[in-house]
């Protein structure tokens, strides 16, 4: 959520954690979808759970791919 303070500073790169498609019940507080990650500047970004715990990876993957 602090990505647009990385962006003022083109030298640094940004790996944002968090990383959901949706609302989650997990016990993660601070999350976001990964086009909002990219496009309030992350350089790159961390998404576990929604992958790891897919019954079906590889949908889990095209689905994260076609949301950005």
């Amino acid at each position: 959520h602090e990505l647009h303070l990385l962006a003022a500073r083109e030298s640094l790169l940004s790996i944002t954690p968090g990383i959901r498609l949706r609302n989650s019940d997990d016990d993660q507080s601070r999350v976001m979808t990964p086009k909002e990650a990219i496009d309030l500047g992350a350089n790159y970004i961390v998404i576990g759970r929604p992958i790891t715990s897919s019954a079906n990876i590889k949908e889990a993957l095209k689905e994260i791919h076609n949301s950005i």
